[in-house]
C-alpha cells in the first residue's frame, strides 16, 4: 500500500486482510454445543462420576462425632468428588445455606480435600436421590478457606430446598471442577 493512498482506501485494505486471515464463522450447531453443559457435552464422564460419587459413604458418624465448629453448627457432610487430573473424593460441610425467592446462598468448607486448596469451582450439584445434575454454581474461595456459592434454582428444587436448615441431611452431592484462569 502506498504510504501516500487515502485513508479510506487503506481502511478497505486493512478490511480485506483482516477478513482474509478471519476463521471461518462457527455454524448453528456448533454454536448451540458450547452452551450445552458439560455433563451433557460427556455424559459417560458424568455417569462414572455420579457412580463414583455415589459409592461414597454417608459418614453421619464423622458428622456428630467431633464437637461443633467454632464456624458454625456441626451438620451432616457433603461427598464431592474434586475432577482434577486424577478425581479426588472428599466432604463439605455446609456452614451457611438460605433458599430465598429462588436462589440458593451456600457457604461450605472442603475437609480433607487433597493438595492446595483451588481459588475457584464451578460446582455441580447432583441430586441424592435422582442422581441427576440439578444446577450449577461457581464457588469462590474467601479468605478464611471456606467457598461461597449463589445460584438461582430450578422453581421445583427451590420449593423442595427452602425449608432446608444446615444442620439437616442436604439433599445433594458436589462436582466440584477447578476453573482453569481462576476467574
Amino acid at each position: 500500500m502506498p504510504p501516500e493512498a487515502p485513508i479510506e482506501q487503506l481502511l478497505r485494505w486493512r478490511l480485506a486482510l483482516a477478513e482474509a486471515d478471519a476463521p471461518r464463522p462457527p455454524r448453528a450447531a456448533e454454536l448451540l454445543a458450547l452452551t450445552r453443559p458439560w455433563w451433557e457435552r460427556w455424559p459417560e464422564r458424568f455417569r462414572a462420576q455420579a457412580e463414583r460419587l455415589r459409592a461414597m459413604p454417608l459418614a453421619y458418624g464423622y458428622a456428630m462425632a467431633g464437637p461443633p465448629s467454632p464456624t458454625g453448627p456441626a451438620g451432616y457432610p457433603v461427598p464431592v468428588l474434586i475432577a482434577q487430573a486424577s478425581d479426588a473424593e472428599a466432604y463439605a460441610r455446609v456452614l451457611y445455606l438460605v433458599v430465598r425467592d429462588g436462589r440458593l446462598r451456600l457457604r461450605f468448607a472442603l475437609h480433607d480435600a487433597p493438595g492446595a486448596p483451588e481459588p475457584v469451582f464451578d460446582a455441580v450439584f447432583v441430586g441424592d436421590v435422582s442422581e441427576q445434575p440439578l444446577c450449577v454454581a461457581r464457588a469462590e474461595q474467601a479468605q478464611s478457606g471456606e467457598y461461597r456459592a449463589d445460584v438461582e434454582l430450578p422453581q421445583d428444587v427451590a420449593e423442595r430446598w427452602s425449608r432446608l436448615k444446615v444442620t439437616d441431611r442436604m439433599p445433594f452431592r458436589l462436582i466440584l471442577s477447578p476453573v482453569a484462569d481462576g476467574a
